[in-house]
């Protein structure tokens, strides 16, 4: 989700120079959530089994059928993957820009090099506007919360609250991520403690109501974080872990003041509806998939001590995210919150 995300603005910055293009998106099951409702992208296509995760050559041979017959005029490929590559080459429209990365980009008309620097992610997906020409807007995600996704998210707020108390300022926190299709990389997440610290200064400092996020598959973290919190903390918590939808989440992360996680899908989901973010990396780099400049803040070790990686490959049993204090987090929180 939070590559999609990331490539939104290249969505975004074709459909502002080709106004009269009709843009559509190939995306996996997993990520459609994140472009349902995107004011830029006229149609989904069905990528499910053509990018990372278990691979489908049925589906492959399916996809590249479906590209040529819609009879497009470009695609813009803002994935390093190979078999994406294939695809569009099978696919034979005309114009095919993609990222050259490592000597996979050879199906390709226009090959963008990735360049061997460390680049913020979205602006390499913007590369891809900018080598054929066209000016790019706003680097920052882009979602828009559709009007029953911010009925939904109020009224399962309200609900769960009940007759608790309401007023002050409002929190997401999402101690989960890392656990994608084809991937489960769960040394980006931060010690639930820690988030639980960080929760405890928030109600006895600023009287804050928090509110955990995430999936199915996030519940466990967040009773550790519940556990780990104090009984005033935990009076002031709602739990909606695994009763939002992705479009309701974005809702409720849209009325709220702060939001803060680990490096995953939610937090760029956090950025894109405009809400301040404070977002806690270890062995990923945060110069490449952290908060654009003025979305947020990163807090993460220093990428000088030999703690961040360049590749996920690389990060398996790294205790990078352990570096990240409970102290140096906070101050990022003070610093965004509204004055007291």
């Amino acid at each position: 989700m939070g590559d999609v995300l990331m490539a939104t603005p290249l969505a975004a910055s074709l459909a502002r120079a080709l106004p009269r293009a009709a843009i559509d998106w190939a995306v996996g099951e997993h990520s459609r959530a994140v472009l349902v409702g995107n004011p830029d992208v006229a149609q989904l296509l069905d990528a499910t089994g053509c990018v990372k995760g278990a691979l489908s050559v049925r589906r492959i041979a399916g996809l590249a059928s479906e590209i040529r017959s819609r009879r497009y005029d470009a695609v813009f490929v803002p994935d390093r993957s190979p078999v994406l590559a294939l695809i569009v080459a099978a696919s034979l429209v005309p114009v095919r820009v993609g990222l050259d990365s490592g000597g996979r980009g050879r199906p390709y008309t226009v090959r963008v090099p990735v360049g061997r620097g460390v680049r913020h992610e979205t602006e390499v997906y913007l590369d891809l506007a900018r080598a054929v020409g066209l000016p790019t807007a706003s680097a920052r995600p882009v979602f828009a919360p559709s009007e029953s996704d911010r009925g939904a998210a109020l009224e399962a707020l309200g609900v769960a609250r009940g007759a608790g108390r309401g007023g002050g300022i409002q929190v997401v926190v999402h101690p989960s991520g890392g656990v994608n299709p084809g991937m489960s990389l769960p040394e980006k997440r931060w010690p639930p403690a820690r988030f639980a610290r960080v929760m405890d200064r928030l109600v006895e400092t600023r009287e804050a109501t928090v509110v955990l996020v995430g999936g199915p598959d996030d519940v466990a973290v967040s009773r550790q974080v519940l556990h780990a919190a104090s009984e005033l903390t935990t009076s002031s918590t709602v739990d909606l872990t695994s009763r939002l939808s992705i479009g309701e989440t974005a809702a409720l992360i849209e009325t709220s003041d702060l939001y803060v996680g680990n490096d995953s899908g939610v937090a760029h989901l956090a950025s894109a509806v405009g809400t301040p973010v404070v977002v806690v990396f270890g062995p990923t780099d945060p110069r490449r998939y952290g908060p654009v400049p003025g979305a947020g803040l990163a807090v993460a070790p220093s990428p000088d001590d030999g703690a961040v990686v360049d590749r996920l490959s690389e990060a398996r049993g790294s205790t990078a995210i352990e570096a990240v204090s409970v102290e140096d987090v906070w101050r990022a929180v003070d610093s965004l919150l509204p004055a007291a």
